[in-house]
């Protein structure tokens, strides 16, 4: 009970930070500030991102993310490319999260505009966030292990790794020459590795009958 007030107050605080970035980097939409008045593209452009804070504010992720999606289509500067990140954070995606604000920070590092250094904090600071949040799971065989391959969730993976996953439901399966021979289901949390251990039992040997006249 003691530990929700602060992390409330922390999340009251990223949301008002994320806000207050959103219309400080109002003007990232259009190269030209001085003649967007002019330009009815951007202007619906900004309708939609205005459209996207107040869905942010109010915790609607979903339809938040709608928003700036479109956006960045059309018109991806970092800072429409951060709450892209962001919306997919709160989400639950965090490893997609984790990509999107790389993908910011990429385009942040070239624009030399006046309000980009703000976005790079807010980049930056989101993404330590997410290295200590991601959750870890830690593969591992036993028994009969030769010519047997791992999936994590349909994916190749290296058994003794810890491989960053989204927090959830996740499915690891051993594989010998493609036929599943041992599975496991589990669940992952933040801040959190799990170890999970696959057994492979040997196959059995067919013993055949001979027949004697």
């Amino acid at each position: 009970m003691t530990s929700a007030a602060p992390l409330t107050a922390r999340r009251r605080r990223s949301f008002r930070r994320a806000a207050a970035l959103g219309l400080v980097c109002w003007a990232l939409l259009s190269p030209s500030w001085a003649h967007a008045q002019d330009d009815n593209a951007t202007r619906a452009l900004r309708l939609q991102f205005a459209q996207g804070l107040t869905l942010e504010i109010a915790g609607r992720w979903a339809d938040a993310l709608a928003r700036f999606e479109g956006i960045a289509r059309q018109r991806p500067t970092a800072n429409v490319t951060y709450h892209v990140g962001l919306c997919h954070e709160r989400l639950g995606r965090l490893r997609t999260a984790e990509r999107t604000y790389q993908h910011a920070r990429a385009i942040a590092n070239v624009d030399t505009r006046p309000a980009t250094p703000a976005v790079l904090v807010e980049i930056d600071a989101r993404l330590q966030d997410l290295e200590g949040r991601m959750p870890r799971i830690v593969l591992n065989l036993a028994g009969a292990t030769d010519g047997v391959t791992l999936l994590l969730d349909g994916e190749v993976a290296q058994p003794s790794r810890a491989i960053r996953v989204d927090p959830g439901p996740h499915v690891a399966v051993a594989l010998r020459h493609g036929v599943p021979v041992a599975a496991s289901a589990f669940s992952s949390h933040e801040r959190r590795t799990r170890f999970v251990t696959l057994t492979v039992h040997p196959v059995a040997l067919r013993v055949s009958s001979v027949s004697r006249p």
